[in-house]
């Protein structure tokens, strides 16, 4: 097999359409809708956003796998560690698929984008979990503390209750990558500083121009921005400073 694969060798059934995210966010433009993600506001909010998790999922689950794949050489710990990986996020894609059904909705009612795929592209392991591991997940962590709200304001005991599963999985997947990008680099400064660049253009993709904002930052927390799921990032493993540093990264774009 080829080791690096593009975006569009990914293997996907016919009723899935891939678009790229900048042709996703122009057609929401084009209908006067934010850029980005529908909003809680929006009609069918929460079956596009079930749907974009499971096809994230999806990726992930990939993405771990292939990680398996284009590393052989890593530690059989590390290889351990992502191929438990890719049997929880194939978990997670089925738990998404079940509640995208459970709102009325179906797996390719909504298109894929391939942002996340794209955050995958690090030709060394330790940016690679760096990117994947505390950069995405570390996301997700956001993704599904907003989720996890707004089902409780709706007093939703199934999404809030499946959601908040999947999160302390992806707190123990952050924690996963945070031990290995050290453990990779250990000796190597260098490497390491590499691998926080890569994590870090991984955040700056996802601030969505404001579309993550700090607690303190919020006047109310209507549930319209996410959050960064401070509580679950020091869980994770993410040190205040780091956490610090993504609200100021955060801070420094075009909404604020």
């Amino acid at each position: 097999m080829e080791k690096f694969i593009a975006v569009d060798k990914l293997a996907r059934p016919e009723n899935y359409i891939m678009v790229s995210f900048d042709r996703l966010r122009q057609s929401r433009e084009d209908q006067g809708l934010t850029p980005f993600n529908a909003m809680p506001y929006e009609e069918d909010f929460l079956k596009s956003r079930l749907h974009g998790i499971c096809a994230g999922e999806l990726q992930a689950m990939e993405a771990a796998g292939r990680t398996l794949f284009d590393f052989p050489d890593a530690p059989w710990e590390f290889q351990l560690d992502m191929a438990r990986q890719v049997w929880d996020e194939s978990r997670h894609g089925e738990i998404f698929e079940r509640l995208l059904e459970y709102m009325g909705g179906k797996a390719g009612d909504y298109v894929e984008t391939e942002i996340l795929w794209r955050c995958t592209q690090a030709e060394d392991p330790a940016a690679r979990v760096a990117g994947i591991n505390r950069g995405l997940e570390g996301l997700a962590c956001d993704v599904f503390d907003q989720l996890i709200r707004i089902a409780q304001r709706n007093g939703d005991q199934v999404i809030e209750q499946a959601v908040d599963y999947v999160l302390a999985d992806e707190i123990t997947h952050v924690r996963m990558g945070s031990k290995w990008m050290r453990e990779l680099t250990e000796g190597d400064p260098e490497r390491l500083k590499r691998a926080l660049a890569f994590q870090e253009m991984v955040d700056e993709v996802f601030n969505f121009r404001g579309g993550r904002r700090a607690q303190e930052d919020l006047a109310q927390d209507d549930g319209v921005f996410l959050t960064i799921a401070k509580d679950a990032r020091l869980l994770a493993g993410f040190s205040e400073e780091e956490i610090q540093r993504l609200v100021e990264s955060a801070r420094k774009s075009a909404a604020y």
